[in-house]
């Protein structure tokens, strides 16, 4: 394969080879490439420097390189370049490091005008590739210098993401093995070396692998010189297997190769042994002039086939390509019209007027869109109650009542449930799930509060919740973070406010959504979506602080708070979502007053109050119909 494309790169002929099981860490490319980080790494010092701006792969002339060995500012303009590229390494990574060094050296422009550039520039980008994957186990640039140095001086067999990648394979010659040819066939094929063969011998065979009499397979390390004419017969029929093959993969025109064969200083001629040879003129020897003979006669006796002799002198012609650029098109006229009303909407959008709190509350760090008014401090109506709770003036009040307020604190608490809920809510008796919650709080900078966290959230997923009358460590079939995308069209406002006033929180008073149209897609994230005895329910965590002792977490405040921030219109739409997520999987069985529960309010500093802090938002069918008339028939997969 190295001679086939050696010979068509000197007539210009681009090819890549189908069968190369190379490491890209073989390659020329990884062997510059250490110069270069070692450069970029330790710009100050100018031998590295000089060494990796010399390298094939920089690829600079002789005169520019002697230019920078007399001319000091120069040089030095080259040194802040590396300077540069080190700062992109250490804050944006190796891999854009070695992208900057492809568009400021122009690498690939200069690679791409030679023939073997695009297998250049495609070993570049998979060693930076591999470089950016190793650095994430490493720590700093000398240790990934230090594995690239590594992986290049191992001989061990090495795992498929390191073989050498195809450059391309469209518009080039394709170099393949016979073996990896099979069941694939080519327009046309040139196979140069017919009569190449491997025969079995002394010198170099130490073992063989005989079929006896039943046809069992038997290897032998001691054989003899009868077995091992045995061992060269199979080999024999595994060529003319091969050779069928080969001559068969071509559609419309084949070159064979056919060479009288010599081996050493003798002068017999050994093609016989062939499988070309051997079909072509049997198992007997021929003398190497004595070929001509049967070729011909089988030129001869084919009309589509014809005999040349190739020879040494032939002129090498480089391939000079024919270059037919087609006419241009008409440009047609630009009609596009958009809708330029179309919005992705949400809860948030919805509700966002409602408080100042919420008018410039932003997201969170997770990008996960929630109401903000989750983590305010304001206090439910009901707070007066705490007081009817006695305490002690010394007594230390439980974990939820004492821990940080404010939507980082509720972020931090969401981010841990979700990962609870992966994990089953196995907390409680769990040491392990323990101290891996201890390091989280410890991570997010709430150390000292990190025990307070295990013993809250421990209660949290025990604690029975009404309505499913399970708790979360009993759940056997939870989706967290269920994201949902529904079609809307112009959809007002004020008639969802309308549907939730009438359906949802009889007689509890709440403000009025603000005057806005839906127009495009609802999208929203409800933080667990569960299955319990054949309902479905979806939960949502909130840790709003409605007064300082449990008793503040009545019904009436917990259903005063949902409905002052309009949760009733959040769990109307995540129960819409639910609701025709069931519909499209349950199909014609589903039926909602069976199998869709409802919406559970847990309000996380409440979980030791009157209710468990679990506000209840039952399914209300109608309610469900009304929203889902509104919205379009074709719903996006949530």
């Amino acid at each position: 394969a190295t001679a086939v494309r050696c010979e068509l790169e000197r007539r210009g002929v681009a090819s890549v080879y189908l069968s190369d099981k190379d490491s890209v860490f073989d390659s020329d490319v990884a062997h510059d490439l250490v110069h270069w980080l070692r450069a970029v790494a330790t710009p100050q010092d100018v031998r590295l420097v000089r060494a990796a701006l010399a390298t094939r792969t920089v690829g600079l002339s002789l005169e520019e390189l002697l230019w920078l060995s007399s001319n000091d500012d120069a040089f030095d303009a080259r040194c802040d370049q590396l300077r540069q590229l080190r700062t992109v390494w250490q804050l944006q990574g190796v891999l854009a490091m070695l992208r900057q060094t492809l568009h400021q050296l122009g690498l690939a422009a200069r690679w791409m005008a030679a023939s073997d550039g695009e297998r250049k520039l495609t070993n570049f980008l998979h060693l930076a590739e591999l470089l950016q994957s190793a650095s994430g186990t490493l720590d700093g640039e000398q240790a990934l210098i230090r594995w690239l140095i590594s992986e290049r001086s191992q001989d061990s067999a090495r795992s498929d993401e390191q073989v050498v990648r195809l450059e391309s394979d469209a518009d080039l010659v394709k170099v393949i093995t016979v073996h990896k040819s099979k069941g694939l066939e080519y327009p046309l094929v040139c196979l140069p070396f017919a009569t190449s063969f491997r025969a079995k011998d002394g010198s170099f065979t130490t073992f063989v692998n005989l079929a006896d009499e039943e046809g069992e397979r038997e290897l032998r390390l001691q054989f003899s010189k009868e077995e091992l004419a045995l061992a060269d017969r199979d080999r024999l029929r595994e060529d003319v297997r091969l050779l069928y093959v080969a001559l068969t993969r071509a559609r419309h025109a084949l070159w064979v190769g056919f060479a009288a064969l010599k081996t050493g200083k003798s002068q017999a001629c050994i093609s016989h042994k062939s499988a070309a040879g051997y079909v072509l003129g049997g198992a007997d020897p021929i003398g190497a002039a004595d070929w001509l003979g049967p070729l011909n006669q089988l030129a001869s006796a084919c009309p589509g086939m014809a005999l040349h002799s190739a020879s040494p002198e032939t002129p090498c012609t480089r391939l000079r390509r024919a270059v037919v650029e087609g006419a241009l098109q008409v440009r047609p006229a630009y009609r596009a019209d958009f809708d330029r009303q179309w919005t992705i909407g949400s809860f948030s959008r919805l509700a966002r007027d409602l408080t100042p709190a919420l008018a410039t509350t932003e997201l969170s760090p997770l990008q996960v869109i929630r109401p903000a008014d989750d983590e305010t401090h304001q206090q439910g109506p009901n707070h007066e109650a705490s007081s009817l709770q006695p305490s002690s003036p010394n007594a230390l009040p439980p974990a939820w009542h004492r821990f940080a307020r404010g939507a980082q604190a509720g972020n931090f608490l969401h981010e841990q449930l979700q990962w609870l809920a992966g994990e089953r809510f196995a907390l409680p008796g769990n040491d392990l799930l323990a101290d891996r919650l201890r390091r989280s709080s410890q991570r997010a900078g709430r150390g000292a509060h990190a025990e307070d966290v295990v013993s809250w959230l421990t209660e949290v997923v025990k604690t029975v919740l009404p309505g499913p009358n399970a708790a979360l460590v009993d759940l056997a079939h939870v989706l967290p973070e269920m994201e949902f995308w529904l079609p809307v069209d112009r959809i007002q406002a004020k008639e969802i406010d309308a549907q939730c006033r009438e359906h949802l929180l009889p007689g509890v008073g709440r403000p009025s959504l603000g005057e806005r149209q839906l127009h495009g897609m609802l999208m929203g994230f409800a933080d667990l979506v569960f299955e319990h005895q054949g309902k479905f329910w979806v939960l949502d965590y909130k840790s709003n602080h409605l007064g300082d002792h449990d008793a503040a977490y009545d019904s009436a405040a917990l259903a005063s708070s949902m409905a002052e921030h309009r949760y009733d219109v959040q769990a109307a739409l995540y129960m819409l979502a639910l609701h025709r997520l069931l519909k499209s999987r349950l199909g014609s069985i589903y039926d909602p007053d069976k199998h869709l529960g409802g919406a559970v309010y847990l309000f996380l500093r409440g979980v030791k109050g009157p209710q468990s802090g679990v506000c209840l938002i039952g399914a209300s069918v109608p309610l469900l119909t009304a929203l889902d008339a509104m919205l379009l028939q074709e719903a996006l997969p949530v």
